[in-house]
């Protein structure tokens, strides 16, 4: 068992703006930065970090003890899973359309009559099964940007992701955002850093205690949130 946070394996995916890796191959966003900021206050170096496949990176958090998946959304049926250390930021995972399409949904059981497709292991995935969606509704992909074009070319009528992220990649991607749009709020959830179940509470603590005082720090959240451009679409 890790007796450090030093000891801990930190895993992350590319999930701009919360997590990604820049051209350079330097882990980069808004999470990165608050990870930063906790070594920081603990007065460690910075840690290597891992970026691998979202599937891939849960799998092993969920598997290889001393593991630290971030950035991690809280949400019921993943709480017994991890251990937890709160919050990075709040983020709404929502149901995405082409506008064109004028799906007008109004109620969670509307949006099950349609064919909606999400990341592999993602929240977005997980909240609609727990939403009770039919899984031959459910569409899975590995990579964000093959859900767009699932979406793009017709093959779905929904995808489920976080919000900001979603129309992150759409910008990079060259799509034009105004031809896309929020249709249904699944739920707003927590992201975290989500640590193996078997890490010890101890180590935790700590790190909660740090995460706490980066938080409180007077505009360092808000100004990585401007930084990022972390609105609601």
């Amino acid at each position: 068992m890790a007796n450090s946070i030093e000891a801990l394996d930190y895993i992350t995916e590319q999930y701009a703006p919360y997590n990604y890796q820049d051209e350079s191959g330097i882990p980069q966003g808004m999470a990165v930065e608050v990870l930063n900021k906790v070594w920081e206050v603990l007065d460690i170096p910075p840690q290597k970090i891992d970026i691998f496949p979202w599937a891939r990176g849960y799998s092993l958090a969920l598997n290889k003890k001393n593991t630290l998946l971030f950035s991690t959304t809280r949400s019921p049926s993943r709480e017994d899973l991890f251990k937890w250390a709160c919050p990075i930021i709040d983020i709404r995972i929502v149901l995405i359309s082409l506008k064109k399409n004028k799906m007008n949904i109004r109620s969670i059981e509307e949006a099950k009559q349609f064919k909606v497709v999400a990341i592999k292991s993602d929240i977005g995935q997980q909240l609609l099964l727990d939403k009770a969606f039919e899984d031959d509704q459910i569409y899975l992909s590995n990579f964000l940007a093959s859900a767009i074009r699932m979406l793009k070319y017709g093959h779905v009528d929904l995808l489920s992701s976080a919000e900001t992220t979603t129309f992150s990649k759409l910008e990079e991607m060259g799509e034009k955002l105004d031809q896309y749009e929020t249709a249904w709020v699944l739920e707003t959830n927590p992201s975290c850093f989500a640590f193996h179940h078997e890490v010890d509470d101890k180590l935790i603590a700590k790190f909660q205690t740090a995460l706490d005082q980066v938080n409180a720090i007077p505009g360092f959240i808000q100004g990585l949130k401007q930084k990022y451009q972390l609105e609601d679409h």
